[in-house]
């Protein structure tokens, strides 16, 4: 069974690319060539399409972006509310400290997730373009002050070694982590090859939620 690693949808027979969400399919797990990874399904060879508006999707599952759009549903609501009660001249002190309270949560919001929209891109392109190397989930957490859907976010470290230098990295998935996400077990990262800072897991946990 080949399971798509950006929805979950599950096929039969290998295909080169999803039906339901257009994303590239994981290469068949017998490619996978290190002690401790053969079960791995190894990434497709660059570039790899990734579904449109997967970006939001990162960023929804991540707490600054969360706070970002909470902020934003704020601004939406107090500084309309806020003009309204304004231009009756007898709410106007209501209506005023109203507005300008929209005004600061619109702005704190857009700027919030104009920040993370930005940094789930430079993600993307990761997903779309990096190559890839065997690396190791080193810890896992649930962040439990943030919720999201009745579920609360889980954070997945992993570190993996590039020319003779560590590097480590984390996701954010609203999916609980199954046995082969946990602490200690193999892991495919891609990273971009000019900055191996800019990397992420594969297969993403950002997928199916």
């Amino acid at each position: 069974m080949i399971q798509c690693p950006w929805c979950g949808t599950q096929y039969t027979a290998f295909k080169t690319k999803c039906a339901n969400c257009g994303g590239s399919l994981s290469l068949p797990a017998a490619g996978a060539a290190a002690e401790g990874a053969a079960d791995l399904a190894a990434p497709p060879p660059p570039p790899r399409d990734v579904p449109r508006r997967y970006a939001w999707r990162i960023l929804l599952t991540e707490g600054w972006g969360i706070v970002g759009l909470v902020f934003t549903v704020l601004g939406a609501v107090f500084f309309p509310l806020g003009v309204a009660l304004s231009l009756a001249i007898v709410t106007l002190f209501v209506g005023l400290p109203f507005a300008i309270l929209g005004v600061v949560f619109l702005g704190m919001g857009l700027a919030l997730l104009a920040w993370r929209h930005s940094a789930a891109r430079r993600t993307v392109e990761v997903l779309k373009a990096g190559q890839a190397v065997l690396g190791q989930i080193v810890d896992l957490h649930e962040n439990v002050h943030i919720q999201v859907n009745g579920r609360f976010p889980w954070t997945v470290v992993y570190r993996f070694e590039l020319h003779g230098h560590g590097y480590q990295g984390q996701v954010t998935t609203l999916s609980r982590p199954g046995l082969d996400e946990q602490p200690g077990r193999p892991v495919y990262v891609l990273y971009q090859p000019d900055d191996p800072q800019q990397n992420t897991i594969y297969p993403n946990p950002y997928g199916y939620w």
